[in-house]
């Protein structure tokens, strides 16, 4: 998403461009559902790790956070948030989690999952303060959450325990276990539903037949977002999976609303919760 965006900026765009990943529909479904299954998921077959009772610091309240912390606290550990945007942090706080700062509990934790997609999130300094056993993971888009490269030092020893599980040994002996080496482990150490995949594939390919079949000049050289038209017919189409039955407004409703009977339903600035912001990153 974000790497479009300064393309475009920079005016090197040759063609347009659909921004596919802030859909809502993907979006809702490729990071907020999906990783609130494939966190545990990931997790478990790596680790075999048991969580009631730990304490989890999950860095970042997106869609991707939010995913994770609901299933962490579904099954009873002590989940912490990192933010940095006030408005995510009081999300955070209304859902019932703690927002510090990770110094604040660094030593404490015994799972850190990085969902921010920035770098550094993670240093070499709060590594070397974790306690013994503890593990380290990414959930956000990029491996560059997690310093790895600042683990890669004669003075410690990397032991592969398992395919993607590495034990990164200091010389006192203590262990972090770290996953996927920083990278994506929701990638990496699980599978992702076929049902979820359905959704990402479908607006991909209604992005490509509305950019091949819009008239000349309506995209130019640009990133745009899915029409919501486009997005409300890709929740349709996988309605029946579930036997849900729309509701369909009369033609009194819709006129009271403003709207047509077959949508779009909703305005352009509307959130589904979530926010997303301008520049194409979770809110």
């Amino acid at each position: 998403g974000g790497g479009l965006y300064q393309l475009s900026k920079a005016g090197k765009l040759s063609v347009p461009a659909m921004n596919v990943n802030d859909s809502v529909t993907k979006q809702k479904f490729d990071n907020l559902y999906c990783c609130r299954e494939s966190i545990l998921d990931g997790l478990k077959r790596t680790t075999d790790v048991m969580f009631g009772g730990k304490q989890v610091v999950v860095c970042g309240y997106g869609e991707v956070g939010k995913g994770c912390c609901a299933a962490l606290k579904a099954l009873g550990a002590i989940v912490y948030v990192t933010e940095i945007d006030p408005i995510c942090a009081l999300q955070a706080c209304m859902d019932g989690f703690r927002v510090v700062k990770l110094n604040e509990v660094i030593r404490q934790v015994d799972v850190i999952i990085t969902c921010t997609g920035n770098k550094n999130v993670v240093t070499r300094d709060q590594l070397d303060r974790m306690k013994n056993g503890s593990i380290v993971c990414n959930m956000g888009h990029s491996n560059t959450e997690i310093d790895v490269a600042s683990l890669r030092t004669p003075e410690l020893t990397w032991e592969r325990v398992r395919s993607q599980v590495d034990h990164v040994i200091w010389p006192d002996g203590k262990r972090v276990i770290l996953l996927a080496e920083g990278r994506l482990l929701n990638l990496s150490c699980s599978t992702v539903p076929t049902f979820v995949l359905s959704i990402t594939a479908t607006t991909q390919a209604l992005a490509l037949i509305e950019l091949y079949n819009a008239p000349e000049g309506r995209y130019k050289q640009d990133v745009y977002l899915l029409p919501k038209k486009m997005d409300e017919y890709v929740a349709s189409l996988h309605l029946p999976t579930f036997d849900a039955h729309l509701t369909e407004l009369s033609d009194e409703q819709a006129k009271y609303l403003g709207l047509n009977k077959n949508g779009p339903f909703k305005p352009n600035y509307y959130r589904y919760r979530a926010l997303i912001s301008q520049n194409g990153k979770d809110a």
